[in-house]
């Protein structure tokens, strides 16, 4: 069977749509002839799809050779692909091939499929997808467990019910909505995609290192598609000007023994935010962020209290969802800096990266991917803003529903709220033990008696 078939006739030019189109028109009351002539298709074709004279009315389809499998058995399988995909548990070809044999085989069907394999042919695979163009063979991201189970309905909702209750508690504008986040960059590029010699077997490129260090980069953007400076946090015990050249304006740098964020660096970022919004207790700001350890600390809470800023927490392993920021803009701002960083080497040949280039690097890629329309995106994607508690659909929950680990019982988002100095204390409530009555006394004797025999 020839693999790729090079067409020596123009039947069946008009191709399916125009067909469906005809049909259509036939079905209205148009004449055949008419429908005939306009479409540019025989007579004699409409005739037999109008009169269900095929197999499959609507279908192009030229020779003798048909389908192994039924188009309801094909529409059950293409179904079952997209449904395994959309529960993280997307099928291979060669998963889709056995498939194809145990339908088959199930069903009954004389096939010619390989029995000693006992999966359909490479050759059948490529018809399949001619007759489904909307499937394709994609390379997979890969999805943490975590992810796939702590990413279902009661939590969304649990979080949606937290944020509604702020959003009327704290009449913000979209403009003092945020979304903060931490990245990393790296001294040592990933190199792109070159033109090169055909028959190379091995083509190469020069990068700045093999194992390279990561600088810690804090972003936020708002509902409105405004940014916030960036912060770096380098792994070295001394901060130097230097190492902010390049960096986009009123950008700020710390540094920590490992390079990546803590307590101290938060309230440090916190101090930030506040110095560039002018939040007060009269000008409130809303924070949306991960649940990490450091932004939760009593220090945190007590200087968010006193400068009116509210930080609501998102369930966790829910950022992939849920975070603008990794919706709608730390791709492009990391592919923009892999970019950066590759042009600076071709342009610096025979240095290297040091932390001293980073930031004029990472602010090239940030000035060209800090656009407003992202932000805006990122936040409408997520239902944050404007408020969608519905932007969800089943099928974004359905890896959650494949897993055989049962929903667990989401914790409240963690909201802190300013505390004014009229607002009274609110006691805890006292947990009331009710005396058991001579009734339940005597049924509760009798139940240690009978666990006794």
């Amino acid at each position: 069977m020839v693999r790729v078939y090079k067409r020596k006739s123009e039947r069946g030019e008009y191709g399916e749509e125009r067909l469906a189109t005809a049909l259509e028109a036939l079905s209205k009351g148009m004449p055949l002839i008419q429908a005939s002539r306009e479409m540019g298709i025989p007579a004699r074709t409409l005739r037999r799809h109008r009169d269900h004279h095929t197999t499959m009315p609507g279908v192009l389809k030229l020779g003798c050779h048909t389908p192994v499998l039924s188009v309801a058995l094909e529409s059950e399988l293409c179904n079952h692909i997209k449904y395994m995909e959309k529960a993280l548990y997307g099928l291979t070809p060669r998963d889709v091939r056995r498939l194809a044999f145990d339908m088959a085989e199930a069903a009954g069907i004389n096939h010619r499929f390989c029995r000693k394999s006992q999966m359909a042919g490479k050759d059948w695979l490529s018809g399949f997808f001619s007759r489904y163009p909307d499937l394709s063979i994609r390379a997979p991201q890969g999805t943490n467990l975590s992810r796939a189970v702590a990413f279902n309905r009661p939590k969304v909702k649990q979080f949606f019910d937290v944020y509604r209750q702020l959003l009327v508690d704290v009449p913000c504008t979209p403009s003092r909505i945020w979304n903060m986040d931490e990245t990393g960059i790296t001294n040592v590029q990933r190199p792109g995609k070159i033109i090169a010699t055909k028959g190379q077997r091995t083509v190469g490129k020069v990068t700045s290192g093999e194992r390279g260090a990561t600088v810690t980069v804090i972003c936020a953007m708002s509902a409105i598609g405004a940014f916030l400076p960036p912060m770096f946090i380098y792994p070295r015990k001394r901060m130097i000007p230097a190492l902010l050249n390049g960096a986009p304006p009123q950008s700020v740098g710390y540094t920590s023994t490992s390079g990546w964020t803590d307590s101290e660096l938060f309230i440090k970022w916190l101090q930030h935010f506040v110095g560039f919004t002018r939040a007060s207790t009269d000008n409130p700001q809303i924070i949306i962020l991960d649940g990490h350890h450091s932004h939760k600390t009593l220090s945190a809470i007590t200087f968010s209290r006193e400068n009116g800023l509210h930080l609501l927490t998102l369930p966790p392993h829910s950022t992939h969802k849920m975070q603008p920021l990794d919706r709608s803009y730390f791709k492009s701002l990391k592919s923009g800096y892999n970019v950066a960083a590759d042009s600076w080497m071709v342009s610096h040949p025979g240095k290297r990266i040091s932390f001293y280039d980073m930031a004029g690097i990472f602010g090239t890629a940030y000035l060209r991917t800090a656009t407003p329309e992202k932000a805006v995106n990122g936040f409408k994607c997520s239902g944050l803003w404007p408020f969608d508690p519905e932007v969800f659909t089943d099928d974004d929950f359905q890896a959650a529903t494949v897993t055989e680990e049962a929903l667990p019982v989401p914790p409240t988002p963690t909201v802190v709220q300013p505390v004014t100095a009229d607002a009274p204390s609110v006691p805890p409530t006292p947990t009331v033990v009710q005396p058991m009555t001579a009734d339940a006394q005597a049924s509760a004797q009798l139940s240690d008696a009978e666990q006794g025999r």
